[in-house]
């Protein structure tokens, strides 16, 4: 799932303890998406590692770490796995790859058979993400200016401890951990979040990360149309989001707020 997505269970799972001096679990909970911006890191390296695993004191925050990643791992697989999988091993039972195979033929198609269905099932999982995204934030926009304002906290007060708890977590060097997370962060500013949560917005994300932003208007036209379905289809979102908390409660989680 995506930023406003991951935001919004946090923020219920966390409810009145989310204080004005804890925003940055806000940011700990997107960090497996935010570092693989940099070149040198690949989502492989950020999503697969041990969910519920015991953390140190000192880094108690990677617990919003792993709480992203049991939020994947049920929108993927429909159940928590113990490291992740590869992305073609996504496709299973879980919410977006069941309501991504509805768009695959359609994707395909769109694109003369030159796709894979692997890759057209990969791809469309992404775009039901997109859209639970964009109904999240039509329901609660003021999460995009509640993360904006976790973002520059962070970067202000608690950068120090943010990169040494993803040293940690990820077996990672100081130095790239410390510039992938500055890079990144900078693209999840407010001006630039305001500018994607949108329809426009979304599908021009979606063709910049599989067409370096270079398609025609067939393309850039039929991909609309499908987060347009896409949209259409998750009116039942509502009932997989609470799922999503229950299982994560029933699997042991405790963020210990």
């Amino acid at each position: 799932m995506l930023l406003n997505t991951h935001t919004w269970l946090l923020k219920e799972y966390a409810g009145a303890r989310l204080r004005p001096d804890r925003l940055d679990i806000l940011i700990y909970n997107v960090m497996p998406d935010i570092l693989p911006i940099h070149r040198d890191i690949t989502p492989e390296m950020t999503h697969r590692i041990e969910r519920l695993r015991t953390v140190p004191p000192e880094h108690g925050k990677a617990r919003f770490i792993q709480f992203h990643l049991l939020v994947d791992d049920l929108s993927h697989h429909g159940h928590i796995t113990r490291r992740g999988h590869d992305r073609f091993e996504n496709a299973s039972g879980g919410y977006a790859y069941r309501k991504g195979a509805a768009l695959a033929q359609n994707l395909i198609e769109l694109h003369g058979g030159k796709i894979p269905a692997e890759e057209a099932l990969y791809r469309s999982h992404l775009l039901i993400e997109m859209a639970v995204d964009l109904v999240v934030y039509g329901r609660y926009p003021e999460n995009v200016e509640l993360f904006s304002q976790a973002v520059e906290w962070t970067l202000e007060n608690r950068l120090e401890s943010l990169v040494g708890t993803l040293v940690w977590s990820y077996s990672l060097p100081e130095a790239l951990v410390r510039e992938a997370v500055v890079q990144g962060m900078t693209a999840y500013r407010n001006d630039i979040l305001r500018r994607s949560v949108s329809l426009e917005g979304r599908t021009e994300l979606f063709l910049h990360k599989f067409y370096g932003g270079v398609a025609g208007e067939k393309v850039r036209s039929g991909i609309r149309d499908l987060l347009l379905r896409g949209i259409e289809s998750v009116a039942d979102m509502e009932e997989f989001l609470s799922a999503t908390l229950q299982e994560i409660a029933k699997a042991g989680f405790d963020g210990d707020l």
